[in-house]
């Protein structure tokens, strides 16, 4: 699932979550050239048509909305059709037949009610926030077109949408902070307004990964678009409450919540999320548009996402693959696993090998950094490195210099007796959060969660001893000579960066 960094950490210490972002008011073998056997790919082939989905940018899912529900159902059709890797917006065309079918409309007015969608469509806008805080307004498609049909025989009357060209960078290329939510579960909803929540909910809380959130209220409702309505919470507690059920019934998330008051207003509203495992979507896709989803243009996407998982797996990567080729993309993913390896290359040659690929590779992919498209032309010497450059090799040392620091530490508690293990457990138990223990006792003490708690027990309790590498950040750059090649200006900004990272 997709995550956004402006979003603020909603599941904190002991279960209290922090106040989501208001909006303004005006998410086996081969490497990447690798083949891929004809079967994999039927596979995956055949999952995606069974998970057709709609992937947006964190904002866009996020953003004020306002239309009515059969407005929302032809839309949420409509992006449906769009892939994230696309590299334009086409006309998108649904057949009445196919909308008909869908919500189990008969007779003639499943035209009027096209029609009558299409058009509020035109007219609705989107309003979304910008990252430095302006906001940014216009309509959802830029044209319309209905087709009856008459003139062909193998033609069906349809409606055929264009999609706003405002809204491409938040459809398309995208490579982080983006959401992908099933459509089956989005069309299901009997109401808007308990489809926009699922948005937002499913959105905020990565897919149910963050179990708490809390809203300002009038942020709530101004992205629901609901701004002025429903000023007494008794009221807006209706729509809560019937989206609570929609959830139960047909979506993969479930939800508690609790409203509390500042003065005689409630104020603030906190959501528990819950994953809800027993569910049935209410509606089913016609196979017309299931299978429309991976399109003919689709297939080297799909190549490239399971070469992308291949190149992982290669490197020992110990996180859950697929999230995280659909987390940072296929193209990303399979670059930076090739540049790390020749970043690795280069490190052995010098006498300094990258011990743990996968860390570094995690480190690469986490931080954003980008590799240069042509090494050759552009040398790092050649040019001063920028702030957004020097701290994030500053944050890949850091997360190098952890690492190392973990390694060496599950060293050595492998090599411990039984009786000193059972010892650190104890002191856990005695000196770690109830929170954090229950979150480790689910994992099965196992994880990474248990392994830096057991780090930080273990280093403030002596029990483990660093050698003189690792003692210190200083101490680990002069070993590793990591910096050695960089010019003495580029090594002071980074080092900077580095102890502001630290």
């Amino acid at each position: 699932m997709p995550h956004d960094s402006r979003f603020a950490d909603a599941a904190g210490r002991g279960g209290q979550g922090e106040l989501v972002e208001p909006l303004s008011k005006a998410r086996p073998k081969g490497r990447s050239g690798s083949k891929v056997s004809a079967k994999r790919l039927a596979e995956r082939r055949a999952a995606e048509r069974r998970s057709m989905s709609i992937t947006q940018a964190n904002p866009l899912a996020l953003s004020r909305q306002e239309m009515g529900i059969l407005s929302k159902r032809l839309l949420v059709l409509a992006l449906s059709d769009v892939t994230r890797d696309d590299q334009s917006l086409e006309p998108i065309r649904i057949t009445a037949w196919e909308y008909a079918q869908l919500f189990n409309i008969t007779g003639k007015s499943i035209y009027s009610r096209i029609e009558e969608s299409a058009r509020e469509l035109l007219e609705q806008t989107v309003q979304i926030k910008e990252p430095n805080g302006d906001w940014v307004m216009f309509q959802w498609v830029s044209e319309a077109r209905y087709e009856n049909g008459r003139d062909s025989k193998d033609q069906m009357a349809c409606i055929e949408l264009r999609i706003h060209e405002k809204l491409k960078p938040y459809l398309l290329q995208l490579r982080r902070d983006f959401s992908i939510i099933p459509t089956e579960q989005l069309l299901s909803f009997e109401s808007f307004n308990s489809m926009r929540l699922f948005e937002v909910l499913y959105t905020a809380s990565y897919a149910g990964e963050r179990e708490t959130l809390t809203f300002d209220v009038d942020d709530l409702k101004l992205r629901l678009g609901l701004d002025g309505k429903y000023e007494r919470f008794k009221d807006f507690r209706y729509v809560l409450d019937k989206a609570q059920d929609e959830f139960k019934r047909y979506t993969c998330l479930t939800f508690d919540y609790s409203a509390s008051k500042v003065g005689r207003k409630f104020q603030r509203v906190a959501f528990t999320i819950i994953k809800n495992e027993v569910f049935k979507p209410r509606v089913r896709l016609p196979a017309s548009l299931a299978q429309r989803v991976p399109r003919d243009v689709d297939k080297e996407q799909l190549l490239r996402e399971l070469q992308a998982a291949d190149a992982l797996r290669e490197i020992g990567w110990a996180q859950e693959v697929d999230r995280t080729v659909q987390r940072h993309g296929p193209q990303r993913v399979i670059e930076i696993v090739s540049y790390a390896r020749r970043l690795q290359g280069r490190a052995e040659a010098t006498g300094r090998p990258i011990l743990n690929l996968a860390g570094f590779v995690n480190s690469l992919l986490t931080q954003g950094f980008e590799p240069p498209r042509d090494e050759h032309k552009e040398e790092a010497s050649e040019r001063p490195l920028s702030v957004e450059e020097a701290r994030g090799i500053a944050a890949s040392i850091a997360d190098g210099f952890h690492q190392a620091r973990r390694d060496h530490a599950r060293c050595s508690w492998e090599l411990m007796s039984a009786e000193n293990r059972d010892l650190i457990h104890t002191i856990m138990q005695a000196t770690l959060h109830r929170f954090t223990l229950d979150r480790i006792a689910a994992a099965q003490w196992e994880g990474p969660l248990y392994e830096t708690s057991r780090l930080d027990v273990l280093v403030s309790h002596n029990a483990v001893t660093f050698g003189e590498g690792l003692s210190d950040v200083k101490t680990y750059l002069r070993d590793t000579g990591m910096l050695r090649e960089y010019p003495e200006e580029a090594r002071r900004v980074i080092e900077a960066e580095l102890n502001d990272a630290l």
